[in-house]
């Protein structure tokens, strides 16, 4: 059965033991705060006694102004033998997140954001840990808000059906990934399924934006799913993994919260698995990926399930209904949860700093500034799907009302030898219908909590 630890609040974090944190009760529901000079600080709970379980993946929320990181860990008990400490990575908007590789023992292994137990071995009791660490005294303090860790459901327990159905409809903005950036937008489905979700709750955010919040460095991608909600709750959510029923998306589509649910299915009957059944109205086939579940609704006497499914394009066809029945067949049981954001909270979040392009004498090249100080960057910024570093996004207006900016007509450009924006502007702006009234909005995103932002208009030329 279905299992989450959650540490989320200052009684909660009184159940274990602190060393270099302080109590903050104004950030979230009572946070633990590195305290006053201390460069490292940690939280140990309890040990605790679980059902035995066979997988588990671990969550965090942290607050991490520049210049500092978390690191999550747990360690688990089968019998009267624990395994060793291992790490979920060293995490931070601002820095190069990395999973670890290599971690296990005769107990259990971690692989990139899950804890596997060992063939023939089950977990009955684990302790959580998590570590804040800054590079020097005087910078601001990061926190931890929410600390968290969930068990895999037995197959029959997946199949939780308690509740009565229900319609529900729940509004969410609809995004493809197919659409996104071409050298990522086949491989962000976590961080779009984040985007719908984050935006759904009032964010604004471009789906890359989350995308480079979340690349794992080691990984080399952007599905590592601990990652993703720890981005997401640098925004200042409430985040956190678990594995989950039918049930359980029954009641949070309840209480008027989308999920986000790890899927595989296929398009076609022949060229479907048991790990990647068949599924009506799908777009394509899948052996692994992400969508939302918004809602939920019956079609010719089939109870179904309303998703933001990004593999869909363009974005209005990302609004589908699956049979609930193929869904439950296609879903691996995972669940992201991404609550309102508390008050407090995200007081480091990715931010977005305004910026100015300054042309050069040679064509539709730019030079990129913000408060006063030229931004050189590299000429492999926009790197590849295999090694994603930044990002630069641009939107000509068009006279149109979007429900998103996400959801605005983008085009991707790159950075030139020289360190310089290549934009195409002057051939944008003579076919632009709005004439002298157009202009262009550029995002230049990196892959370290930054994106910078700027205008052009026709004067600029």
């Amino acid at each position: 059965m279905n299992q989450t630890i959650l540490f989320s609040c200052g009684a909660d974090f009184s159940k274990g033991s602190v060393q270099g944190l302080i109590p903050a009760p104004n950030i979230g529901r009572g946070a633990l705060l590195l305290a006053d000079g201390a460069l490292e600080g940690c939280f140990v709970s309890p040990e605790i006694e679980v059902s035995p379980f066979t997988e588990l993946v671990m969550s965090w929320n942290t607050d991490l102004p520049e210049g500092s990181v978390s690191e999550a860990k747990c360690r688990v008990r089968s019998g009267q033998t624990w395994s060793e400490w291992m790490s979920w990575g060293v995490w931070s908007p601002f820095a190069c997140r990395t999973s670890i590789a290599g971690q296990g023992d005769d107990i259990a292994r971690v692989s990139t954001d899950t804890l596997l137990m060992k063939d023939g071995v089950q977990g009955d009791a684990i302790q959580l840990s998590c570590t804040l660490r800054r590079e020097r005294a005087d910078l601001p303090a990061p926190a931890l808000r929410l600390l968290a860790a969930s068990f895999r459901l037995s197959l029959e327990d997946h199949m939780g059906n308690a509740l009565p159905h229900k319609e529900i409809d729940l509004p969410a903005p609809r995004y493809s990934q197919m659409i996104r950036d071409p050298n990522i937008g086949s491989v962000m489905c976590s961080p779009t399924t984040a985007t719908v979700m984050m935006n759904a709750l009032g964010c604004d955010l471009l789906p890359e934006e989350a995308a480079l919040s979340c690349w794992d460095h080691l990984y080399e991608g952007f599905g590592n799913w601990a990652f993703t909600v720890a981005a997401a709750a640098s925004w200042g959510f409430e985040t956190w993994l678990t594995y989950g029923d039918m049930d359980t998306i029954r009641q949070e589509l309840a209480a008027g919260y989308s999920v986000g649910c790890n899927v595989a299915y296929s398009n076609t009957r022949e060229r479907a698995s048991d790990n990647a059944p068949y599924m009506d109205n799908t777009p394509g086939f899948t052996a692994g990926h992400l969508l939302t579940v918004r809602g939920l609704t019956e079609a010719d006497g089939r109870e179904m399930v309303r998703v933001i499914d990004s593999y869909g394009r363009p974005d209005g066809f990302s609004d589908r209904i699956y049979p609930v029945e193929q869904f439950l067949q296609a879903w691996h049981g995972i669940l992201y949860i991404i609550r309102p954001r508390l008050a407090g909270a995200g007081y480091a979040a990715p931010r977005r700093v305004p910026a100015k392009l300054e042309k050069t004498r040679r064509g539709d090249e730019f030079r990129l500034t913000a408060n006063g100080e030229e931004i050189t960057l590299s000429p492999d910024f926009c790197g590849s799907k295999d090694h994603c570093t930044g990002i630069v996004a641009c939107s000509m207006t068009d006279g149109r009302e979007y429900a998103t900016t996400a959801n605005r007509p983008f085009f991707y450009s790159k950075v030139l030898a020289g360190g310089n924006l290549f934009v195409p502007a002057s051939q944008l702006f003579r076919l632009s219908p709005l004439g002298q009234d157009a202009h262009m909005d550029v995002w230049v995103i990196t892959d370290r909590g930054i994106t910078y932002t700027a205008s052009l208009f026709p004067q600029d030329l």
